[in-house]
């Protein structure tokens, strides 16, 4: 039993050091092992990753919402730099990468040869501006109406995003047979949607005993609907996914569940 035991053990710790190497700016140095165990696990801990974003900037805003001294402006843009900087910004590439291919209104040959390019057009920046414009509007005006809850939509929106992306990355098409979606998706299978079940139900719980059911339900009616729509998307413009159009759909959604979260606070304070 030991001898079975302990490469499992082994695979899934390796796999969440690859989760947080692909999907955090924490300085993990390590060389993990890439075996097919190993990428396997690291999709399953995607919404653990999330989670972890996601209760580091919880935490603070549930902390920093109760001191007033400090102006809800304030609070609003330290946590928004704060979660972008847990990530370093490492989506927020894809995101520009497929802004620039869509808005270049070429084939889909085209669009995955733009993406490849390292070089950010225009396109890619005026929108990068918006989404982080619009999402810090929406931390803000959460925060104003709602401090004492909106440290929830801190913790899910992160949860939902990087598990959509784990949901994309074992149900979409591949848009070609290379880069860092390609080598993961060879090791995974659908099986992994029995995982996330458990971690939502695990989320859910958790949420009902804060008494704030509702958000929780909300926001992943919201996130299920964008999910289906960023596959749909990335199917019909760029012929399936890419590592960016992972990290752009995990980008978009973050913004468009703190549209739905503030709404869903002005609904229940309004």
């Amino acid at each position: 039993m030991k001898t079975n035991a302990q490469p499992v053990r082994f695979s899934s710790l390796y796999g969440l050091g690859l989760a947080l190497q692909f999907l955090t700016a924490f300085p993990i140095r390590t060389a993990f092992p890439w075996t097919k165990e190993t990428s396997k696990w690291s999709v399953y801990w995607y919404p653990v990753v999330g989670l972890l974003l996601g209760g580091l900037t919880a935490v603070q805003a549930h902390f920093l919402s109760q001191q007033s001294f400090i102006s809800p402006l304030m609070v609003s843009f330290y946590l928004f730099s704060f979660s972008v900087a847990l990530t370093g910004g490492l989506h927020l590439d894809g995101w520009m990468d497929c802004s620039d291919a869509y808005f270049s209104y070429g084939s889909k040959e085209k669009r995955l040869e733009i993406m490849k390019d390292p070089r950010t057009g225009a396109f890619g920046v005026v929108s990068v501006l918006f989404l982080l414009s619009w999402r810090f509007l929406l931390i803000y005006e959460s925060l104003r109406i709602a401090p004492e809850k909106s440290w929830l939509l801190f913790l899910l929106i992160p949860f939902l995003a990087r598990t959509s992306m784990g949901c994309l990355l074992i149900s979409a098409p591949l848009a070609k047979e290379e880069g860092m979606a390609f080598a993961i998706k060879q090791n995974i299978s659908k099986m992994s949607f029995g995982m996330y079940a458990l971690y939502f139900l695990g989320v859910g719980v958790g949420s009902w005993l804060a008494g704030m059911l509702f958000l929780f339900t909300g926001l992943t009616i919201l996130g299920a609907l964008f999910f289906l729509v960023s596959k749909r998307f990335a199917t019909i413009e760029f012929g399936g996914i890419t590592g960016d159009a992972l990290g752009a759909s995990s980008e978009g959604m973050e913004t468009v569940l703190w549209l739905g979260g503030w709404l869903l606070l002005s609904f229940v304070t309004g």
